[in-house]
């Protein structure tokens, strides 16, 4: 004998239905006998045999289908109503006792009239006990209190040291025919910058191409022969450079560091044959980076790693405290209690949102502290800015939560569809100015976006609220949508 309470309630359909095939199975296989108590139809409907109750009275026993039948009615829930209906006409209530005080006219009501629902305004009381039994999950998970607190900083050390678009170092080779004095010290020029290492000398074109296609070199210089003299005469040279171009970003770099290095070695050496005076009518531009002097990756990359990591936990976890209830079952109290859908979703949003204020505070010491990035504009600017940020994120998950019902499904499309948009089109590696049709709304519209407009600003320029304000707007409009849509398309019944 198995005696159940509910069995299936809340659970995902998928589940529900394999759940009772083994349940069949057992029963039918070993004879066992399984008792129900179930307030679902759908799940009493299952059973071979069901008795409905009311008040404690046994209304009727038969099959299922025979019930249904012998009601005339649709379904299982219709022949309950008309059973119940039934009982209720056959034994109303008793009238009062004579000498027994006249009840208020709103108590004498009919008991049906009692059980009508009423509207229930929105309760401050009900959305903070979700957040206090969100907030003791959390506690009680050691792996998901982990990854809300740590997740962010271990990904900040990783993708801020790995996302890098520094071209140093690079390895180079000289292919001379020349073989000159001249020659050797126009290679040695490169050689000489911090942007190139050189490697020992090329033969041959075949020993060009083997190299490069091995990696062992990114670029190779080839000086034809007679290019001392023609220096010497002033007669126009062409320098020979082949670059890697597999990665077309970092070849486009490198081909500018070769120009701008042969044009800095011609003029030096026509200074020092005719003088001054061999350069004095011509134009001399100097090149100065204001907010990046070293053009180095990390104050660049640092602070728009921070939108990226405060955009994908916060949103992952937002959407599994959701569906996690959606697989325990634990959904059902949304289903059966007068808790709103906005008090549900809110109540469970606010743990997220303090996490995801923690760990930007984490990422926002980290970023100055470790990996040397000043912050030079206001960091209230830079904190407001991350609130409305955080709670866009973590709304954006319990959004994803109402189209998914299995955890797995939850992580990996809500990873896929933030980091994503977050990579591609918020400005994170090319500005959003140079996108065009479909990504250029969706850049124009994704709240990263606007969040890397002001912690770039805040990082590197030295801006305030004020020279932000235009990114604040789209945060602030996010927010109400997001939570409005995740509202909305929550189901508050069992599907």
């Amino acid at each position: 004998m198995l005696i159940l309470d509910e069995p299936t309630s809340g659970v995902d359909p998928v589940a529900r239905d394999a759940f009772w095939r083994i349940l069949i199975d057992l029963a039918r296989r070993d004879n066992v006998t399984i008792f129900i108590s179930t307030h679902f139809m759908n799940e009493a409907e299952r059973c071979d045999r069901i008795s409905l109750m009311h008040a404690g009275q046994v209304l009727v026993s038969d099959t299922p289908a025979a019930i249904i039948e012998k009601r005339g009615a649709r379904n299982l829930e219709e022949a309950f109503i008309s059973h119940l209906e039934e009982a209720v006409a056959k034994n109303p209530p008793a009238p009062p006792a004579a000498g027994a005080p006249r009840q208020p006219q709103e108590q004498a009501a009919p008991a049906a009239a009692n059980l009508a629902p009423r509207r229930q305004g929105f309760s401050w009381r009900r959305l903070f006990s979700y957040t206090r039994r969100e907030s003791l999950e959390l506690r009680r998970d050691p792996i998901r209190l982990t990854l809300a607190s740590l997740g962010s900083v271990m990904l900040m050390l990783v993708l801020g040291y790995g996302i890098s678009m520094d071209v140093e170092d690079l390895a180079f080779a000289v292919l001379d025919q020349d073989q000159t004095t001249l020659s050797r010290d126009y290679a040695l020029n490169l050689a000489g910058s911090r942007y190139f290492i050189e490697h020992s000398p090329i033969r041959n074109h075949a020993e060009l191409d083997q190299r490069m296609r091995a990696g062992e070199i990114s670029l190779s210089i080839e000086i034809p022969p007679g290019f001392a003299r023609d220096i010497a005469r002033g007669t126009p040279v062409q320098i020979g450079a082949w670059i890697d171009g597999a990665m077309p970003m970092r070849a486009e770099t490198v081909r500018g560091y070769v120009q701008g290095m042969h044009q800095h070695w011609l003029t030096a050496k026509a200074r020092e044959a005719y003088g001054s005076e061999a350069t004095a009518g011509l134009f001399s531009i100097e090149t100065r980076f204001r907010y990046n002097p070293e053009v180095t990756s990390l104050p660049a990359m640092v602070p728009a790693v921070i939108p990226l990591l405060l955009m994908l936990i916060p949103a992952i976890l937002s959407a599994l405290s959701v569906v996690r209830e959606k697989e325990l079952g634990s959904i059902v109290n949304l289903y059966v209690t007068p808790v709103t859908r906005l008090e549900f979703l809110l109540g469970k949003q606010i743990p997220y949102i303090a996490l995801a204020m923690i760990n930007f505070l984490l990422l926002t010491a980290l970023a100055v502290s470790l990996f040397g990035v000043p912050l030079k504009g206001s960091f209230l600017a830079l904190a407001a800015a991350a609130l409305l940020y955080v709670i866009a994120a973590t709304a954006f998950g319990l959004l994803m939560s109402a189209f998914v019902r299995s955890q797995v499904a939850a992580l990996f499309g809500t990873a896929l569809l933030t980091i994503l948009p977050a990579v591609q089109f918020s400005g994170l590696i090319d500005p959003v100015s140079t996108l065009e049709g479909v990504g250029a709304l969706i850049g124009q519209i994704y709240p990263t976006t606007h969040f890397v407009t002001i912690a770039r600003g805040t990082f590197s320029k030295g801006l305030g609220f004020m020279d932000l304000r235009a990114s604040f707007v789209p945060l602030l409009i996010a927010v109400p949508v997001l939570i409005g849509l995740g509202a909305a398309l929550l189901r508050k019944q069992e599907r």
